[in-house]
């Protein structure tokens, strides 16, 4: 698990272990996951655009999932950190000959939803996205992946989120709202706009069911939980922080606030039904609540 480190990597890294595989993690901040002990579990500390660390990471794995990226929006970074670090680990895949490589992206890529649900086939207008460069690089590093797939036969798969969360949540957007409903500043967003949220259990799920199965490779899947409603989220902020704080919902043509915000980013799963099967193993009413209780631990940091 390259960035095996992260949020997301160290629910991914704890739950393969607990299923008794063998798991060997790619992180800078490799350190973090000591706590795990020994068992089934190797760490590589290192940076992903070091070529050396990249070739001992990859010997004699099985699957890789390339969670590593920096979220930066500056293109030179993009481009010496992780656009070179993705291009080692897909060289490094197709020297050990691995069975399946499994990227996560973004829906970042979408850049603006152009029709409601968010299919696969929609246009990648990166340029109009809240983050450019960050965008269009990880559009790059999916094309890459593909043509890996293509020419040299690695077996890619990629999925795309919009937000994840598990027992934590991050975002400013998300933080900016908690500390106006703490400071009991009226809550404003915009109306019918909100997101689809993916809960972490749900990203597994989909590695477990399309792990090594010959219809998902070369193909890119979205991956959703739950959508909700920017009004929705503010309402659960409000609840968790049991804040008096007005909540206006503003009409989207009056909306003044990010651009960011005012657009509808629900995302259809329907391809991923499809060829492998995938459901949320998360009822509505259990996700919104794993969602109040991620936003509540946001709210105790923040405290």
């Amino acid at each position: 698990i390259a960035g095996g480190a992260g949020s997301v990597g160290q629910a991914l890294t704890a739950f393969f272990i607990q299923k008794g595989h063998e798991v060997r993690v790619l992180d800078k901040e490799a350190d973090r996951l000591r706590s795990m002990g020994p068992t089934h579990l190797e760490l590589v500390k290192g940076r992903i655009e070091d070529p050396a660390v990249v070739k001992e990471a990859v010997k004699g794995v099985d699957v890789i999932i390339h969670l590593a990226w920096s979220f930066s929006d500056n293109p030179i970074e993009l481009l010496e950190s992780d656009l070179k670090g993705h291009i080692l680990l897909l060289d490094e895949a197709v020297a050990a000959k691995v069975s399946h490589f499994i990227y996560t992206s973004t829906a970042v890529v979408y850049g603006k939803p152009v029709r409601i649900p968010i299919t696969e086939e929609a246009p990648c207008l990166v340029e109009e996205a809240r983050k450019p460069f960050y965008g269009v690089a990880k559009l790059m590093a999916e094309k890459v992946s593909l043509a890996y797939f293509k020419t040299k036969g690695l077996p890619v798969t990629i999925f795309r989120f919009w937000w994840s969360y598990g027992k934590e949540i991050g975002g400013r957007h998300l933080r900016d709202l908690i500390k106006l409903a703490q400071a009991g500043k009226p809550l404003m967003v915009p109306k019918g706009a909100g997101g689809s949220f993916l809960h972490i259990d749900d990203l597994t799920n989909a590695i477990l069911l399309a792990i090594q199965k010959k219809e998902v490779f070369g193909e890119i899947f979205n991956l959703s939980t739950l959508f909700l409603t920017w009004e929705e989220v503010a309402q659960i902020i409000l609840e968790v922080t049991h804040s008096s704080s007005p909540l206006e919902v503003i009409p989207a043509k009056e909306w003044k606030g990010p651009p960011f915000l005012a657009d509808a980013w629900e995302l259809s799963t329907g391809k991923a039904e499809r060829l492998f099967a995938y459901r949320s193993v998360l009822s509505h009413l259990t996700a919104r609540q794993r969602l109040k209780e991620a936003i509540a631990k946001c709210y105790e940091d923040i405290k």
